[in-house]
């Protein structure tokens, strides 16, 4: 009971910062990139972010929950993650600039069916502003937080949206 508090507090202030920040959405399909037979076929995701007050040139999110469907080493599997993105541009203000986009992320998530379980995650890509629409392309790498499972390399096509903000 003595954790409540704190926690919840801790999640009044990150909403509060995270007020006049955007919402966007994002949705995205790819495939693997590793060799082999077992990883050969492709992922499905979306996911819902907040972004924090834009910096010059820079616009930091907080990816709340990101929900995808894969499959690794022959087996369907379902995954839920949360983590960092960081969005780059030539223009003053990155969402809505009609130009080129840098974007890196960093997650934790957990796999549900065989292969990772509980993994983190770490992507870079291009992608280029449409005013509320970004599409972009990326590389991501997921590796187990237990040493003797496969990892994985994956290579995603997707589009960000604006929703309001």
């Amino acid at each position: 009971m003595r954790f409540r508090f704190p926690l919840l507090a801790l999640c009044l202030a990150a909403c509060t910062l995270a007020l006049p920040g955007q919402i966007v959405a994002s949705g995205s399909f790819g495939v693997h990139a590793n060799r082999g037979e077992a990883h050969t076929v492709g992922r499905v995701a979306g996911s819902i972010a907040i972004a924090l007050p834009p910096l010059p040139h820079a616009l930091f999110l907080w990816n709340m929950a990101s929900l995808g469907f894969d499959r690794q080493q022959h087996h369907n599997g379902g995954s839920i993650a949360t983590g960092f993105e960081l969005w780059l541009s030539p223009s003053l203000r990155p969402a809505g600039s009609w130009g080129p986009l840098v974007l890196g992320e960093v997650a934790v998530g957990r796999r549900f069916g065989l292969g990772l379980h509980g993994y983190t995650a770490v992507g870079g890509g291009v992608g280029w502003s449409l005013g509320d629409w970004i599409p972009y392309l990326e590389f991501r790498r997921r590796v187990s937080f237990h040493p003797h499972r496969p990892g994985d390399n994956q290579i995603l096509i997707g589009l960000k949206f604006i929703l309001f903000g």
